[in-house]
């Protein structure tokens, strides 16, 4: 087969998405090296050297647009003299190709709690479903996100399928990473002896000021609390409320951490605390189970899916739950020996090989009915 991918997020976008394409495609072009990809990037990563090159992998420079118009006009034209069999595309796919159209939807969680997007984003988002239902199938990331796909109406000719993200042979516990290079990341984003931990973007719907709140009623404990993401102009506003419940001395906001580094950060953690309202997956609990490191994560439906009986679940609105279940994964040690073990088995369902292998197979079948 001939396969056109959308690689926009393979060096830059949001954090979650980069680590999809660009597993999936290392994935694809290694297991699947019989077919022949041809990989769409904007012309601004010209000067970047493409990561997996390979003799059936073709790199494609188009000019810099948002998604939308990328993947709806400018895709199609320079794909028009490749002989695509399928093209695979972020959120939004062409009205028209003579190949056949897979739109990844990752989440459509500005359907279910639209406060969580400034006005510009849910107008950039709007024509996501009439789009979708041009495409031929539609791959989505976890079964609790084809509901939410399904109950807001988004449909396609060949239906919504998922197939779940996976999870880096990188991220493993500390007694297997390199101890050298635990001290060096440990410098260099000056990590406390013992620390709770937060990865991810500083997103409204991540929960922070909920967790501020939560970690403030520990005051008894000699753990700190370390968060790891992007957003300057919101951590600012963070940085002021730990300062107004008098935590500031205990928090660390260590702002946007190295792909090398992110595995031996969470190794080094005391737990993992993911206290989002909303998510499509959720691959931080995912790579702290990984880690071998206790995780309190929201209790909601996705994360359930993710982590099964290997985390502990805390209510997001509740702070003063949220500061119960921290305290535990804290003090108990019985509890976090077995949390460890239950997330290490957990984690071992979840990996780039399976989600390769399910997504080609899709792929195939859907090629397989032109």
């Amino acid at each position: 087969m001939r396969l056109g991918i959308d690689g926009r997020w393979l060096f830059r976008g949001n954090p979650s998405g980069r680590v999809v394409v660009r597993n999936l495609l290392q994935q694809l072009v290694t297991r699947h090296a019989a077919h022949e990809y041809f990989v769409f990037l904007p012309r601004r990563d010209r000067g970047r050297p493409f990561p997996f090159p390979g003799p059936r992998v073709h790199v494609e420079y188009m000019p810099k647009a948002c998604g939308l118009l990328s993947n709806c006009l400018l895709f199609p034209w320079r794909a028009r003299k490749l002989r695509l069999d399928a093209g695979i595309f972020q959120y939004f796919t062409p009205l028209f190709s003579r190949f056949r159209r897979i739109v990844y939807i990752h989440d459509a969680i500005f359907k279910t709690h639209p406060h969580f997007f400034r006005a510009r984003e849910r107008w950039y988002f709007l024509p996501m479903k009439f789009f979708a239902r041009r495409a031929h199938l539609i791959i989505t990331v976890s079964r609790s996100e084809r509901l939410r796909l399904q109950a807001h109406g988004f449909s396609c000719r060949g239906g919504i399928m998922f197939v779940a993200d996976g999870v880096s042979p990188a991220f493993r516990p500390a007694a297997a990473q390199a101890p050298d290079r635990l001290r060096q990341v440990a410098l260099r984003y000056s990590l406390p002896e013992r620390f709770l931990l937060y990865v991810g973007r500083m997103d409204v719907r991540k929960n922070i000021p909920g967790l501020l709140r939560a970690f403030a009623q520990l005051r008894e404990t000699d753990v700190q609390l370390v968060l790891a993401g992007a957003g300057n102009r919101r951590k600012r506003r963070l940085q002021s409320m730990a300062r107004e419940l008098r935590i500031a001395g205990k928090v660390s906001f260590i702002g946007w951490v190295e792909d090398e580094d992110l595995p031996l950060l969470y190794a080094q953690a005391s737990a993992f605390v993911y206290p989002s309202f909303a998510e499509g997956f959720g691959l931080p609990p995912l790579e702290a189970l990984a880690s071998g490191i206790p995780a309190v994560v929201s209790d909601i439906d996705v994360l359930r899916e993710v982590c099964g009986e290997a985390a502990l679940y805390i209510d997001p609105r509740d702070p003063a739950a949220m500061a119960v279940g921290l305290r535990r994964v804290i003090t108990d040690q019985s509890l976090r020996r077995e949390l460890r073990d239950r997330g290490l088995t957990q984690a071992a369902k979840f990996t780039w090989e399976r989600s390769s292998d399910e997504l080609m197979g899709l792929i195939a079948a859907e090629v397989g009915r032109a």
